[in-house]
């Protein structure tokens, strides 16, 4: 089945992409959401790509560093996500 994403999920992907999500809003059902709406746009390989891309940004955005990112979670996640 596909899936198509809403229009509110498409601002929220818009939001985070631009810089625009505050830390404090960007928790765990938000990671599980954007993955999602990267699936609903393509393969399990672009959607791990584009989560990698928008959160080192999301972390340079916030001076924290590289450090927080984890590959191996999150194609662990985009992998859950999609198998459900």
């Amino acid at each position: 089945m596909k899936h198509h994403i809403s229009p509110e999920d498409d601002r929220f992907r818009s939001a985070f992409e631009a810089l625009q999500i505050e830390p404090g809003e960007f928790d765990h059902a938000a990671h599980v959401r954007l993955a999602y709406v990267y699936l609903c746009e393509g393969s399990v390989e672009s959607a791990v790509a584009r989560m990698k891309g928008a959160l080192l940004a999301f972390l340079a955005h916030l001076g924290v560093g590289d450090s927080k990112y984890h590959e191996t979670i999150t194609r662990a996640w985009v992998m859950a996500v999609d198998h459900s």
